[in-house]
């Protein structure tokens, strides 16, 4: 099984799948599942911006990809999206819109559900495991989404705050077991002290999962072991441009991939071949 792994995508849902497809292409290989660790951009309507989002966006137009290209069936959209199959699972981030997000998840029974047009883009429900089959192979994911509340902000509320009845799901005493951790905050005190998020550390210490992928921090590729001496914790590069060349090229350590066959027959590498590097601000909707 393969699993490409992304990090923060803000809006640039649609070269995610391009890098996807030209992988496939390039090494004859097929990719399973997307996982993508939050700040997907789920912005179906731009009037919901948040004042982040609206600041990039005046600069970089990729920024809106959601709202442009996956809340209205486009013939050309839909064909390049079918050169790849793989589902793209994500978690939320805090740049989302949480309340059209709430109502899609309000109406949905199921561990993900849709929020494209396509149905090829599943939000993952924070602290239920969703397991994934692929020829013979398994692997289970637990998602927890959203940022832990920032030190002294006395809104805890927030939407962009993981909420009450996500922490009860987390808390509540059952079997469980995940292969995967994906969330877009870090473990509390991980990087810096009293910030990141308790639940997440208390799913790595309690469950000690053989990786664990975030985003959020905006670091550029780094992997580490986690505290418990057992997860591999990789936090990717975000997919956007690397400004320090003049093409404006994708940053390295963006895209990853995970060959999975189960906790002890495992192997996660950087898509780092010179192709990658031939998608810039500029040209890449154009690459077939």
């Amino acid at each position: 099984m393969n699993i490409a792994i992304f990090a923060d995508l803000h809006g640039r849902i649609r070269l995610c799948f391009k890098l996807c497809a030209r992988w496939e292409k390039e090494t004859g290989e097929q990719i399973d599942l997307i996982l993508q660790a939050g700040d997907l951009g789920a912005y179906p309507n731009i009037d919901n911006l948040d004042r982040a989002t609206i600041k990039h966006m005046r600069d970089d137009p990729s920024e809106l990809g959601f709202s442009s290209n996956f809340t209205q069936h486009k013939l050309d959209l839909a064909d390049e999206l079918a050169k790849t199959t793989c589902p793209l699972l994500f978690v939320r981030g805090n740049h989302e819109d949480h309340d059209w997000l709430d109502k899609l998840e309000a109406k949905s029974e199921d561990t993900i559900f849709p929020v494209d047009v396509y149905r090829r883009v599943f939000c993952m429900k924070t602290g239920i495991p969703y397991t994934y089959s692929k020829n013979g192979n398994t692997v289970t994911i637990l998602g927890i989404g959203r940022i832990a509340p920032l030190p002294g902000d006395p809104d805890i509320n927030k939407p962009k705050y993981i909420q009450s009845y996500e922490r009860e799901r987390i808390y509540s005493p059952r079997d469980l077991h995940c292969d995967i951790l994906l969330t877009h905050d870090t473990a509390l005190d991980f990087l810096t002290p009293n910030y990141g998020m308790e639940e997440i550390r208390l799913i790595l210490d309690s469950y000690t999962p053989t990786y664990h992928f975030h985003g959020h921090t905006e670091e550029a590729l780094t992997e580490r072991l986690d505290d418990n001496q057992q997860t591999r914790t990789v936090k990717m590069t975000d997919l956007h441009w690397d400004k320090s060349t003049h093409l404006w090229t994708v940053e390295r350590g963006a895209m990853g991939i995970l060959r999975w066959h189960s906790p002890t027959q495992n192997d996660f590498s950087i898509v780092d071949a010179d192709w990658f590097f031939e998608y810039n601000a500029k040209s890449w909707e154009s690459i077939s």
